[in-house]
């Protein structure tokens, strides 16, 4: 896969997650999908081509979200350090890593747009807040890595190097 299908795959998880994801919820939430395929991407394909999706996944999801422009592109940008963590290798398992990562990035994210609203003095309900969104959507967004991990990295395999049998 090239950064190129990368990109295609960042713009389809955009336009996903803002036009048919609200229709599912999973533990009263919706999933991160654009965070899930981010770390995904990031445990199966490596630093290189994950340091180029991130900040297009930021400028695309903050053109169609709702929140202020740049804000999306901010709460994405601690992956960027991430990528790092996982190039080091602490765990064998490239899954692994995925899970942890995607429930910190997780946390990461929801945890900026709610310091985004309180500087805007919208005065979030910091409990509620924690208690009704990030840990459900971090529950959520760990169960949906396992299927799109799994589909990355079956489509990351290359053909020419897998036994015929």
């Amino acid at each position: 896969m090239t950064v190129a299908i990368g990109l295609l795959a960042v713009l389809v998880a955009v336009v996903a997650q803002m036009s048919i994801l609200p229709a599912f919820s999973i533990f009263g939430v919706q999933p991160g999908l654009v965070i899930v395929l981010l770390v995904a991407w990031m445990a199966v394909r490596g630093r290189r081509e994950t340091l180029v999706l991130i900040p297009a996944a930021g400028f695309v999801l903050g053109l169609l979200d709702s929140q202020p422009l740049g804000l999306a592109m901010l709460a994405l940008a601690p992956l960027t350090v991430m990528t790092d963590i996982r190039e080091r290798h602490f765990v064998e398992s490239d899954l692994l890593a995925g899970v942890v990562l995607v429930a910190v990035a997780t946390l990461v994210y929801e945890a900026t747009i709610l310091v985004s609203l309180a500087v805007r003095d919208e005065q979030p309900d910091w409990l509620a807040s924690v208690l009704d969104v990030l840990v459900p959507v971090t529950i959520a967004n760990t169960l949906l890595l396992l299927p799109v991990y799994g589909v990355i990295r079956l489509a990351s395999v290359d053909v020419r190097r897998r036994p015929a049998f």
